[in-house]
Parts: structure tokens; C-alpha cells; sequence
């Protein structure tokens, strides 16, 4: 199980994830869902910058806790958010 899946399970569901690329530069998102798409696990992140997307990033265990590797795949981002869609559709509205 995830740090954030751990912090979903204590409800701690109003909350800002910073993440810190290879060349130091950290980024700071809001939390929007955690996703299962083929037995992998994603997290769902709205940019604090506020461009009106969102990024999704591979939720990798690591030694000191867990790392997240960005989702680039084209197709890939298609299935997960529409499983996020799906899954939030009563939540945000996606038109």
C-alpha cells in the first residue's frame, strides 16, 4: 500500500503532494484520486500552477518510501484518466 493510499485510508483526503524531479526542481499538486489500472498503481495530481490539467504519475516503491515516474505514454494517460473519470464522474466535472 502507498504513503497516500495510507493517507486515504485515514481520510486525510483534502491534501498537496510536492514532488522533486532528478534535476531538483520540485512541483507542488493537489491530491485528486489514486488509481488501480492493470494491477499497477497511479496517483491523479492537479498542478498547483493551475493550467486546467492534470498529471499522472506511477507510484513506485523505493527503499525510503516510494517515488513517482510520470506518465508519458499517450495511450496509457487515455486509459488511466478514463478510469479516473469514471471512477470521480459524480466528484469534478470533465466538460
Amino acid at each position: 500500500m502507498s504513503d497516500l493510499l495510507d493517507k486515504l485510508n485515514d481520510e486525510e483526503l483534502d491534501f498537496t503532494v510536492t514532488i522533486t524531479d532528478t534535476d531538483g526542481v520540485k512541483a507542488t499538486y493537489d491530491f485528486l484520486d489514486i488509481v488501480f489500472h492493470n494491477e499497477i498503481e497511479y496517483v491523479v495530481l492537479d498542478p498547483r500552477d493551475g493550467e486546467g490539467y492534470v498529471d499522472i504519475f506511477r507510484v513506485i516503491k523505493a527503499t525510503k518510501g516510494e517515488a513517482y515516474q510520470r506518465v508519458t505514454d499517450e495511450m496509457l494517460l487515455d486509459e488511466i484518466f478514463d478510469v479516473f473519470r469514471r471512477k470521480n464522474e459524480d466528484e469534478f466535472d470533465f466538460e
